[in-house]
């Protein structure tokens, strides 16, 4: 900050002789400096905006593309009470407050059986983990402290994220069978086949009703209570997807198709594009999704018209492959050409784009003023939610696997190297959270204009008319001014930092594996 100094000085002649005259001169002068001060203090509190400074500089803003500083007026979700879709909800948004930074401490991690990779996000529900891995299990594990609750293996892997309800557990496996799990005990409730690979998530729908899909292009809604399919479709390609909004559900597909079917599995509308689609993510406003050809598509909810259309990579490798996030106005976006772009919800413009140096292939967590965003460099990396700057990163010890997690102060995630693990974060005070995020490393100040308008020097009547005081006026010795002192500084109060609390713990993961019944194409 460049500060500005006023330096005043007044030539006084003075006499040879120290009489009396010459210590009225030096009272006098003192006084007018006293004023003079003053004065300028005025014109410098009133020239200071108000609020404080406007102007703000990311603190790493060299990979940023554009920028427009997004309100902090966002409006964030609760945690669901049960997990009917992916991420919890259709927003696409597996991120719940408090934000974290370092140090991170490693709770517990759990190892795959022979390091199959963990592809399978996990669900949260009442304190435990529900996730599928490539090793063919399906895992319930308390969250706090990473001990396994109980185990159920299939003869495939599981790559899709399960939904949650008051007492069951719903998943797919590559074996192309759908699951319904005893939540508590893991147990087999029902069983359905669908013939072919499932890739996708699955989600509860309207609460009777479990929507999924395989892939050969099928979608499906099966009885929550029994397995016993209620309707079908086909819609062609790798069913990605699906999210629920109120009595709507809606899938993508890799062969670029984008469908939407009401509860009785009627089709509301679709949309064909010759680009592979990412998985959706959905509103109250709309569904979203990114495609290969580099655009990301906001469309209407009730009739697929397409609401605004955004060209967010122009390389050759031309691909948008993750979920987009929702978060307010702010819609997230990851391509494998190492971008993050942040849009607007309500138009489609780009806030700002932030790069790296590998995919960004899985939708982010975003907590209350940061982003945690999982990369193909093996990190996840912390940015700041409205500018894009780059706070911070931590290892994944792996390739991506999973969509990270962050909730009551904790990170879940897995890879692609057979880790899954729980890292506590530090809770930043809230003072330095501002500091941190909204204080540039540099602050410009604009010159103060209307300091010209006082004058270079200060008129002082002549020392000539002094001599018409009478002889008898008395002024006290000049040692008493020496007891003010020439300059006052005020120490800056002394900030001692606190350092959250570390608390780390390794508990043993003992599994128990449950027998598993080879799948079919009936309900079993």
């Amino acid at each position: 900050m460049h500060k500005s100094q006023v330096h005043a000085e007044e030539g006084i002649k003075t006499p040879a002789d120290t009489d009396r005259k010459h210590i009225l001169v030096i009272g006098i002068s003192l006084i007018t400096t006293l004023v003079l001060l003053f004065l300028i203090s005025t014109v410098f509190k009133s020239s200071e905006p108000e609020g404080g400074l406007a102007q703000a500089i990311p603190a790493d803003s060299s990979d940023i593309d554009s920028l427009t500083v997004i309100e902090n007026d966002i409006v964030f979700e609760e945690m669901p009470e049960f997990w009917l879709q992916a991420r919890g909800l259709s927003n696409g948004n597996a991120g719940w407050g408090p934000d974290i930074v370092a140090p991170f401490n490693e709770l517990w991690f759990i190892r795959s059986n022979g390091g199959r990779e963990f592809f399978s996000s996990p669900a949260l529900v009442d304190g435990v983990l529900y996730f599928g891995c490539n090793d063919g299990n399906l895992r319930a594990v308390d969250a706090a402290n990473g001990s396994v609750k109980w185990t159920y293996a299939t003869v495939c892997g599981i790559c899709g994220e399960p939904a949650v309800d008051s007492t069951t557990v719903y998943f797919g496996g590559q074996d192309g069978v759908i699951y319904a799990l005893d939540r508590f005990s893991g147990s087999k409730r029902w069983s359905a086949g669908l013939g072919y690979h499932v890739f996708c998530n699955t989600a509860v729908f309207s609460d009777t009703l479990i929507v999924t899909g395989n892939s050969m292009g099928t979608v499906c809604a099966l009885d929550a209570r029994t397995g016993e399919p209620v309707w079908d479709d086909e819609i062609g390609g790798i069913v990605l997807g699906p999210v629920t909004v109120d009595s709507i559900v809606v899938f993508s597909t890799e062969n670029g198709n984008i469908v939407a079917f009401d509860t009785a599995g009627e089709r509301l509308w679709a949309r064909d594009y010759s680009s592979q689609a990412s998985p959706p993510s959905a509103d109250a406003s709309g569904v979203y999704a990114g495609f290969s050809n580099g655009a990301v598509r906001k469309f209407s909810l009730h009739d697929g018209n397409v609401i605004w259309e955004t060209d967010i990579v122009s390389s050759a490798s031309r691909c948008v492959l993750a979920r987009p996030v929702i978060v307010g106005d702010v819609v997230l976006c990851g391509t494998n050409d190492g971008q993050l772009a942040s849009l607007a919800a309500s138009d489609g413009t780009v806030r700002w784009r932030q790069n790296f140096d590998n995919w960004i292939q899985l939708p982010p967590a975003v907590g209350q003023k940061m982003i945690y965003a999982a990369c193909d460099d093996q990190r996840i990396h912390i940015l700041d939610l409205s500018t894009g700057a780059k706070l911070d990163s931590l290892k994944m010890e792996g390739y991506s696997g999973t969509a990270p997690l962050l909730a009551d102060g904790v990170l879940y995630f897995g890879n692609t190297s057979g880790d899954f693990m729980a890292l506590r974060g530090t809770v930043p005070q809230e003072d330095s959270v501002e500091t941190a995020i909204e204080l540039p490393d540099t602050v410009i100040v604009e010159p103060v204009e209307d300091m010209e308008e006082l004058p270079d020097t200060v008129a002082v009547e002549p020392v000539e008319d002094m001599e018409e005081l009478p002889d008898t006026v008395e002024v006290e010795p000049v040692e008493d001014m020496e007891e003010l002192p020439d300059t006052v500084i005020d120490e800056p109060a002394a900030v001692e930092e606190t350092p959250g609390e570390i608390i780390q713990a390794l508990p043993e993961v003992q599994e128990n594996e449950s027998e598993v019944s080879a799948n079919s194409m009936e309900t079993e």
